[in-house]
């Protein structure tokens, strides 16, 4: 049995997304299988005739990356189909078209397709035609670096690099859309809570979204209350969850959702939308906000931080032990079933 685990994810564009995340860490936890099941990650543009099963971790809507046809069994995991389910919001363009068309036959000749959510396999049956039977769920997890952080010296230090308040709401992520950064900023006028925004799309001021974040920033005139980080090594955006009140996902729709585990793994209250795979990822222990009414959303985070240090030190145990749940143990061991189901 040799199987090939394609890890272009984790090197490319995408590593600084939630997508090379995935990549890093399921590649990270299956290398302990890598002799038993003779498994080798391989880079963009290997040859898949010489394997029996190939998992390509990452599926593009609207570019032609996997092949019509393979005699190498295959399966493919499919985050979201977000812009699918909004077009309007995510116009793909002629050419985006006509690959959407070819990933799609594509898909038909794959074995498996793994999804982050129940969420995200209702939409791919629906969206991409997808028989559901082909599609497993197998959910993601935190990073171990995402803890609690008890070493002062190391939180004041990344405190000070970054320039970070004393108190501070914290949104983790990408500038698209389904985000719904513009309801968190106008959620900020209405608390006055210092907002950190960390993530590198965030930086490029070429960016029309980010364009659009700035110039709303200053006609709600709470420049002063939002920080940009840019890009964070994850050892610093650890230390960052830790120095957090609460974390924001205020999104309209999600995939799966990593910074809710990110969060609540670090022992910080996270809020997020009632919505998508957010409910199923929070659970009982999320606070959940409407996220077409930044009132709400500015209402969570004034209580949020709010709450008694007896209220706080209960919530974090309860976030710590929820995260638990999610391990990459967890999410390698259910990938390697699917692996020899595929290959029985």
């Amino acid at each position: 049995m040799t199987i090939a685990f394609e890890t272009g994810a984790a090197q490319d564009l995408n590593s600084v997304r939630g997508i090379g995340s995935y990549t890093q860490n399921l590649q990270k936890a299956l290398t302990k299988y890598k002799q038993e099941l003779g498994i080798d990650f391989v880079k963009k543009g290997f040859n898949s005739s010489s394997y029996d099963l190939v998992h390509y971790p990452y599926f593009d809507l609207f570019f032609h990356t996997l092949p019509l046809k393979s005699k190498t069994k295959r399966i493919v995991t499919i985050h979201d189909v977000i812009p699918l389910i909004f077009p309007d919001k995510f116009p793909a363009g002629i050419k985006g078209r006509v690959n959407l068309l070819l990933q799609k036959l594509a898909l038909k000749n794959v074995d498996f397709v793994i999804c982050d959510s129940q969420t995200s396999k209702g939409d791919v049956v629906k969206k991409l035609q997808v028989p559901p039977q082909k599609v497993k769920v197998v959910y993601l997890a935190a990073g171990e670096q995402f803890r609690k952080i008890t070493n002062n010296v190391e939180l004041q230090a990344v405190r000070q690099k970054y320039q970070l308040p004393d108190k501070f709401a914290l949104y983790v992520g990408d500038v698209n859309w389904n985000k719904n950064l513009k309801g968190l900023l106008e959620s900020v006028a209405i608390s006055k809570v210092p907002l950190v925004m960390v993530g590198s799309a965030l930086a490029n001021k070429q960016l029309p979204q980010v364009k659009e974040l700035d110039r709303l920033s200053q006609q709600l005139g709470i420049g002063d209350l939002v920080i940009k980080t840019g890009f964070v090594p994850q050892k610093d955006l650890a230390a960052i969850y830790n120095l957090s009140e609460v974390v924001v996902v205020p999104s309209f729709y999600e995939g799966f959702g990593l910074p809710v585990l990110e969060g609540m793994a670090c022992g910080i209250p996270v809020i997020c939308s009632q919505n998508s795979s957010l409910t199923e990822i929070g659970g009982s222990v999320a606070i959940f906000c409407d996220p077409a009414r930044p009132a709400d959303i500015a209402a969570k985070i004034k209580s949020t931080i709010s709450l008694t240090a007896t209220e706080r030190s209960n919530l974090a145990a309860k976030c710590k032990a929820h995260s638990k749940k999610f391990s990459w143990e967890k999410t390698a061991q259910q990938t390697i079933d699917i692996y020899q189901e595929v290959l029985k």
